[in-house]
């Protein structure tokens, strides 16, 4: 097992084909400024530091904790560096420091592993109706909200068969719209149509993971404005269903049958945020420690496709050889975690 483990570590760097995506520069925002003051600096600096508590937590008020204060105040503890692009502030916050002050507030986290969500975004203005395609000139601002709120979004290719599927009761009738979502290997899909209302620009959103639908409005005087807003939402309820608050849930023995290297590696990143035990490897399956809700462990491992089995798959081994061995190491394991909940999963 510890050679197993030994190359999967290695491999952890490593890109996997699957849905869940690590976020790349999680850690790192983009703060735009009018100027390059001190004093305009350290507000920026400021802004940064909610900024990166809002995508961790998913909650708009969390850097306002009694425990962070300090870090609101002047937050260059938990910098690494920062510099300029033009006016543009890039902060890079150090993960350990910030993981460690977050652990203090007992705040839920949310990892950088995240569900990929197809964004169709329906524009309704003096052009008419039309969808936001990825490589327009209106797709940029969106990626940059998204990414500003640490959700990896991705934009539909616009072709025609998508174009057809463009209507204004694209919010009532969205199903054809989520069937999409296998095309572009996406967890979740957000649809959102804007329109201009007077002088300020609004859109309605829905959210949909799986079968379960969230909505919300916002409304904002410019299109950066509202792509940022519409964003801090998703990411907020995407949070409710996926971020880890440390040490609180039950205690459950995680067994995923169908384990291979890649496989291996995949679950690992994925129950990371449990602060996941493995336990045994064998042939067969993997198995691991977990302290979660079970409704946030089942969401996160279906991000790898892992379905949920009523039992095990038991292999048909002969009783001698290896057979017995496997037999005896499941009977070791259900004997060692009678205080915990069995849960098997497979692809």
């Amino acid at each position: 097992m510890r050679f197993f483990v030994g190359i999967a570590a290695v491999l952890m760097s490593l890109t996997l084909v699957a849905h869940a995506e690590p976020v790349a520069g999680l850690y790192q925002v983009r703060e735009e400024l009018e100027s390059q003051e001190s004093e305009v600096r350290d507000a920026g600096l400021q802004q940064a530091f909610v900024t990166l508590v809002q995508r961790l937590t998913g909650q708009a008020n969390a850097a306002q904790s009694a425990e962070l204060a300090q870090y609101l105040v002047d937050p260059q503890a938990l910098i690494s560096r920062y510099g300029y692009d033009g006016n543009t502030l890039i902060v890079n916050f150090d993960p350990p420091s910030v993981q460690t002050a977050l652990r203090a507030t007992q705040l839920p986290v949310w990892g950088s592993n995240r569900p990929a969500v197809l964004t169709w975004w329906l524009l309704d203005d003096v052009q008419g109706l039309r969808l936001v395609s990825d490589g327009q000139a209106d797709a940029q601002p969106l990626h940059s909200a998204a990414r500003y709120y640490g959700v990896p979004a991705r934009l539909p290719l616009g072709d025609l068969d998508e174009q057809l599927l463009v209507s204004a009761d694209v919010l009532s009738d969205s199903e054809q719209i989520r069937q999409s979502a296998e095309r572009y290997n996406a967890d979740a899909v957000v649809v959102v149509q804007q329109q201009p209302e007077a002088e300020v620009l609004q859109a309605q959103w829905q959210l949909w993971l799986g079968d379960e639908r969230q909505a919300g409005q916002v409304s904002a005087d410019s299109q950066t404005e509202l792509a940022r807003e519409v964003f801090a939402q998703v990411n907020q309820r995407l949070a409710e269903r996926f971020a880890i608050k440390p040490g609180e849930g039950e205690s459950f023995t995680v067994r995923v049958a169908g384990v291979d290297l890649e496989r291996f590696v995949l679950v690992e990143r994925l129950l990371q945020p449990f602060a996941a035990q493995l336990t045994e490897v064998t042939k067969d399956y993997a198995q691991w420690q977990v302290r979660s809700s079970p409704e946030q462990l089942r969401a996160q491992l279906t991000l790898a496709n892992l379905q949920e089995q009523a039992q095990p798959t038991m292999p048909n081994h002969s009783a001698e050889g290896q057979g017995q061995s496997v037999t005896a190491q499941v009977a070791r394991s259900n004997n060692a975690n009678t205080s915990s909940q069995l849960l098997y999963f497979s692809w």
